[in-house]
C-alpha cells in the first residue's frame, strides 16, 4: 500500500493510537492551560491591589471599568483597550467613522452569539471563547507538531507558548486565541489532505484577523510540495537531462 492510499489514521498507528494521542494532547494541554490561567487570576487581582491604577479609556459607545481592589480583577482587569471594541461591536455592531472597521468580525459575531445564549453577558462570553479557543489552539498544535516532529517536541512547544511573555493576550477578550486555532488548523488538515477543512479553517482565519489572508498562498505552496511528493519534481529529470546533453555537445571532436 502506497502512502497515497493510507489514511491519516492508519499513518497515525490506528484508531486506538490515535485517541490514545488525542486523549494525551487534551491532558498535557489542559494541566498547561489551567496553570497559564490561574497565574493570569493571580496577577489581575494582585496588579490592580499594588500598583497605583491608571485612569480607564474607553471606547466610543463602550466604557472601560473602573478600576477597584477586589476579586472582580481576575475578570475585569483584562477588559482593557482592543476587547472593549470587540465587546462593543459584537453587542451593537459596527458604526461609520469610529474605527470599528479596523476590526474583523468573526470574533465579535462569536461573543454575539454565545452572549445571547448566556442572557447577554458579553464579556463572560468573550473570555469563555477566548480560553476555549487558546485550549484547541494548544491541542492542534500538539497533535500537528507531534505528527510532524516528535511528541517531546509537541510538549515543549505547547509550554512556550503558554510562558512567553504575550501569552495573555490569548486569555483576554481579544481575538488572537481564535485566529491561532482556526490557522494551526488549517496547517493540521492541509497537512493530513483534508483540503475542505485546511480551506474552511483559513477562510474563517481570514474573518478573523487581516493576516489570516496569508494562511492562502500558504496552504497553496503546502499542495504543491504534496504533488511533487506524491509525482516526484519534473524539472530535476529535465536539468539533469540538459546537463547530459550539454556535457555530451562539449565532449564531441570539433570538426
Amino acid at each position: 500500500m502506497t502512502t497515497d492510499t493510507v489514511s491519516p489514521i492508519e499513518l497515525s498507528g490506528g484508531h486506538d493510537g490515535w485517541r490514545e494521542r488525542v486523549f494525551r494532547a487534551f491532558r498535557f494541554c489542559l494541566f498547561a492551560f489551567v496553570g497559564l490561567r490561574v497565574a493570569m487570576f493571580v496577577i489581575g487581582v494582585v496588579g490592580v491591589t499594588l500598583f497605583p491604577p491608571l485612569g480607564a479609556v474607553g471606547v466610543p459607545g463602550w466604557s472601560a471599568p473602573a478600576f477597584h481592589p477586589g476579586w472582580q480583577n481576575a475578570f475585569t482587569a483584562w477588559e482593557r483597550f482592543d476587547a472593549l471594541w470587540f465587546l462593543r461591536i459584537g453587542e451593537s455592531g459596527y458604526r461609520l467613522r469610529d474605527g470599528s472597521a479596523a476590526f474583523f468580525p468573526l470574533y465579535p459575531l462569536a461573543i454575539r452569539g454565545l452572549s445571547f445564549a448566556l442572557g447577554g453577558h458579553p464579556l463572560a462570553a468573550a473570555t469563555i471563547e477566548s480560553n476555549a479557543a487558546f485550549w484547541g489552539g494548544l491541542v492542534v498544535t500538539y497533535l500537528l507538531t507531534t505528527s510532524e516532529l516528535s511528541e517531546r517536541t509537541a510538549r515543549t512547544t505547547v509550554v512556550l507558548m503558554c510562558v512567553f511573555p504575550t501569552a495573555h493576550f490569548f486569555l483576554m477578550p481579544y481575538s488572537e486565541s481564535l485566529f491561532l486555532l482556526l490557522s494551526v488548523t488549517a496547517f493540521w488538515g492541509a497537512r493530513r489532505r483534508r483540503w475542505a477543512v485546511a480551506g474552511a479553517a483559513g477562510a474563517l482565519a481570514a474573518l478573523t484577523r487581516s493576516i489570516g489572508i496569508v494562511i492562502a498562498p500558504a496552504l497553496v505552496i503546502e499542495a504543491l510540495h504534496q504533488r511533487v511528493e506524491r509525482r516526484g519534481p519534473a524539472w530535476p529529470g529535465f536539468l539533469a537531462a540538459a546537463a547530459t546533453g550539454s556535457k555530451a555537445v562539449t565532449r564531441a571532436p570539433c570538426r
